[in-house]
């Protein structure tokens, strides 16, 4: 049964200001997540971004805020995120819910003044543990504490402050952790800290029934498509399939709306298959057809199915992929990564390239040390565009030929590149990731991320575009390890590009900072 959100209870203040968001209909975690936070219980929602997981606990958080009037100084609820960018946006996304009913979110980062006051204050677990050792932030007036992504921050070592910051916490305050993966480390983190927690949505009493896995019945592809370059992949999407114009599936009637107006600026028409144009529909009246494509990650399992039961393409952001694979697993679907056509790349982003690549390969130590002096009397970003334009002036800009269709790439190593493809024994049967595969080549190997190019995990093995300089490091390196618990083989990819010729001696290497 279809539930909004003023059928919960949420003030209608509230409703007012998600409404102008586009969320109107509540999805099924919100309705399960909702009566439980309202009357202050604690939860541990078991989802992750792109289940409209945000809004399941931060609307009914604000619920409880708009209805107590604020006591002792200081926040009146924390949260924390696993690292400072996911708590800029994450406190962003709140603030538009609370600024139109009057309650102020910040976030202790950059981009926020730190000073200003706040009843919802997003950080990371250390940097708020080092504001409350340094009085700058009391937790006295706490009556929420939210702990998302936790098993993410188990994994980037933030747990430790997670729990001293959990000890100093007021006694009777709501606790909500939020996490992908119910492992051992969260199950422990609950039993210690979060009394009487109700996991939502419920797990199945039975493991056989949990761990079961629904027949595969169909395939829907993915495209990986970053925020920031989201309307730019479906234009490239739309742009490969002109003989059939495809519906774009939109999570609301707003979501529609904005897209449209995008689209026409951007010369499409939208008028749908009577003027030849993009048909864009909210996802409850899109119909299902082969070639939807999904700018929004479907909520469920369910309105995945809906969708894509005979195809299609949904467009996912990095931190939305946990989610997809986990509908799609729910709704027997297996995943497959969509190519994307790329546009030909200009000179000037070649040049660039090529500046990046010379940043992090050679060794420019020396070359600071010509430059000192010129530091003194100009900005380094004056010194940089001299030589640019003494470069540019000598070196004629080479037309660049358009790339072969290929997947987005994940860092720096991009078609034409000094690349090599190595073939890697995990693929999607082993629910394999991108992120795995970076996390492995740099950690056991020690390349850099931008040394890792494009990613192509197939069903039973995937294909890695590496730095040429490196391949051999990495082949070494990961031959034998174990990745999410299966070995590991790795060799060059014999059915790609010849691989380049062994090295005795490799040419000595500056790295680079990690991120």
């Amino acid at each position: 049964m279809a539930h909004t959100l003023a059928d919960l209870g949420i003030h209608e203040q509230l409703v007012a200001a998600a409404a102008a968001q586009g969320i109107v209909e509540a999805t099924a975690l919100q309705a399960a997540s909702t009566p439980v936070l309202r009357r202050g219980g604690n939860a541990v929602l078991n989802a992750s971004s792109g289940a409209g997981i945000t809004a399941a606990w931060g609307l009914p958080l604000f619920d409880r805020l708009l209805q107590q009037e604020a006591g002792a100084e200081g926040p009146r609820a924390l949260v924390l995120a696993p690292t400072e960018e996911r708590a800029s946006r994450l406190a962003y996304a709140l603030a538009r819910f609370g600024a139109p009913v009057g309650l102020r979110t910040r976030a202790l980062g950059s981009g926020w003044n730190r000073s200003a006051p706040a009843d919802v204050l997003v950080a990371t677990p250390q940097a708020a543990l080092d504001a409350v050792e340094h009085s700058a932030l009391k937790l006295d007036a706490l009556v929420a504490a939210v702990l998302t992504e936790f098993d993410v921050m188990h994994k980037l070592g933030g747990t430790e402050a997670v729990d001293t910051l959990s000890a100093l916490l007021p006694r009777d305050a709501q606790r909500v952790v939020t996490a992908a993966e119910i492992s051992d480390v969260v199950e422990h983190y609950i039993e210690g800290h979060v009394r009487r927690a109700l996991i939502i949505p419920a797990r199945a009493a039975d493991t056989r029934e949990r761990d079961s896995v629904p027949a595969t019945t169909g395939t829907v592809a993915f495209a990986i498509a970053p925020d920031e370059h989201k309307e730019e992949i479906l234009v490239r999407l739309l742009d490969g399939r002109t003989e059939a114009r495809p519906i774009v599936v939109t999570r609301s009637e707003l979501g529609a709306d904005q897209l449209q107006a995008a689209l026409a600026l951007r010369g499409f028409e939208t008028g749908g298959p009577a003027t030849g144009g993009v048909r864009v529909e909210a996802a409850p009246n899109a119909p299902a057809t082969g070639a939807n494509i999904s700018y929004d990650v479907p909520f469920d399992a369910e309105m995945l199915r809906a969708l894509h039961r005979s195809g299609g393409v949904v467009l996912a952001a990095p931190r939305e992929m946990p989610h997809l694979r986990r509908i799609a697993a729910e709704a027997g679907l297996a995943l497959q990564a969509e190519r994307v056509e790329p546009h030909a790349t200009d000179a000037l982003g070649e040049y660039r390239r090529t500046i990046k690549l010379a940043v992090h390969n050679e060794d420019i130590d020396a070359q600071l040390a010509v430059l000192d002096p010129l530091f003194q009397e100009f900005s380094a970003a004056e010194v940089a565009a001299a030589l640019s334009a003494l470069l540019r002036r000598r070196t004629p800009a080479t037309p660049v030929r358009p790339a072969a269709a290929a997947a987005p790439a994940v860092s720096g190593v991009q078609s034409g590149g000094a690349a090599a493809r190595l073939f890697i024994s995990l693929g999607a049967k082993d629910n394999i990731r991108p992120a795995d595969l970076v996390g492995a080549i740099t950690n056991e190997a020690g390349v850099k991320g931008d040394q890792v190019g494009k990613i192509d995990i197939r069903e039973t093995f995937s294909v890695v575009e590496i730095d040429s300089a490196v391949a051999d490091r990495v082949i070494r390196a990961l031959n034998g390890t174990t990745v999410r618990g299966r070995s590991v083989r790795v060799d060059y990819d014999r059915k790609g590009a010849p691989a380049p010729p062994r090295r005795s001696a490799p040419r000595p290497r500056r790295d680079a900072p990690r991120d």
